[in-house]
């Protein structure tokens, strides 16, 4: 008999994971930008309610990551992931908004998604960066579109990090 953190997800699975994550960090990103496109235009009580339910989303948007990728410790991958949010997403926001979130939700993922045996956090946050800087491109010469085509890349990247770490990473030694 295999423990239950000994069992790795399926394929499936981890889809699953990257697609529910992915669809709350929408709702999150979206309410975050919404917010302070709301207070710029002095409608600050709308916006400060629409900021702190998008705050409060980011801990379940990492909850659902950790715990339907089957993340052995889904809680303290959680709490882990919502402060490496905090750490990263406040002092870049504060220069770029959209930059600050997708930096901050990628770096959160790292953390909330199961690493399966073959992936490395070393390869995610390669995946992370080149989305971070994709993310700039975008927003410096096409900014509408760099804001809102933005929001899917976070979850998106860790999951292609991982799958490269699979089909081309060291194979185990006997």
């Amino acid at each position: 008999m295999t423990k239950a953190e000994d069992r790795q997800p399926s394929e499936r699975r981890r889809w699953l994971a990257v697609l529910l994550g992915t669809v709350m960090l929408l709702a999150s990103y979206l309410m975050f930008i919404w917010s302070f496109v709301a207070a710029s235009g002095n409608e600050t009580t709308f916006a400060g309610g629409l900021f702190g339910i998008a705050l409060g989303l980011v801990p379940a948007v990492f909850a659902v990551a950790a715990f339907v990728s089957m993340h052995p410790r889904t809680l303290a991958a959680t709490l882990g992931a919502t402060v490496i949010w905090l750490v990263i997403t406040v002092p870049i926001a504060i220069g770029n908004i959209p930059t600050g979130l997708v930096a901050g939700y990628g770096a959160g993922g790292v953390i909330a998604f199961r690493l399966g045996e073959q992936h490395s956090r070393g390869s995610r946050v390669v995946a992370v960066l080149i989305t971070v800087f994709y993310t700039m491109l975008l927003q410096r010469y096409l900014p509408t579109v760099g804001i809102f085509a933005a929001a899917p890349l976070p979850f998106l990247a860790v999951a292609l990090a991982d799958i490269y770490k699979e089909r081309f990473g060291e194979p185990e030694s006997p």
